[in-house]
């Protein structure tokens, strides 16, 4: 197991608090005491999205052009980049634990993608970015490859940096160690 792994995700998966619900549903059936499951998904979403930034820092031969600030003027507004780094060349990954989304949600996503992308400037390679899972399923990728969008999986970060652990590790370390954690947090 990796010890980088043990030292920079777990204490962020550990800091995650699971919130009680907040459900009319279950204040109707009397079951307005649970914990929130969602609110621990979205928590774990925000954590693994640090660990990354913390994992592109830490590569050699990647410069992470977010660590001072990772918001952005777009048009006007002030928009906040996931990730954002260069190697030889400039990439800027947008975090989706979850590609399932409306189709409203998705074409603002994107829109989003490329106005972010073009702020940045032309030569920046764009994708989303699925940090929990190895490869993205041919599905989903044809889904956006149909609207021009790229989408990367793990293995596909882990091809253009030299991260201190693989992609076995880090699926293990997240079955193995992370997830009866977020069970015992109600998850």
């Amino acid at each position: 197991m990796s010890n980088y792994l043990e030292e920079t995700m777990l204490p962020l998966m550990l800091s995650i608090n699971a919130r009680k619900t907040s459900s009319h549903i279950l204040s109707a059936l009397g079951m307005d005491d649970r914990v929130s499951p969602q609110s621990i998904l979205i928590a774990f979403g925000e954590r693994i999205e640090q660990f990354w930034n913390q994992v592109l820092s830490d590569c050699e031969g990647v410069t992470n052009l977010i660590e001072d600030s990772n918001l952005i003027d777009v048009n006007g507004r002030t928009r906040q980049i996931d990730h954002l780094f260069k190697i030889s060349e400039t990439y800027y990954l947008e975090s989706k634990c979850n590609l399932t989304f409306d189709s409203e949600k998705v074409r603002a996503s994107n829109d989003k993608i490329k106005a972010v992308s073009s702020a940045i400037g032309d030569d920046v390679k764009a994708a989303y970015f699925v940090p929990v899972v190895p490869t993205v399923c041919k599905k989903e990728l044809t889904k956006y490859n149909n609207k021009g969008m790229q989408v990367w999986g793990v293995n596909d970060l882990l091809s253009v940096i030299n991260a201190p652990f693989t992609s076995e590790e880090y699926f293990t370390f997240l079955k193995e160690i992370i997830a009866p954690i977020l069970e015992e947090k109600g998850l």
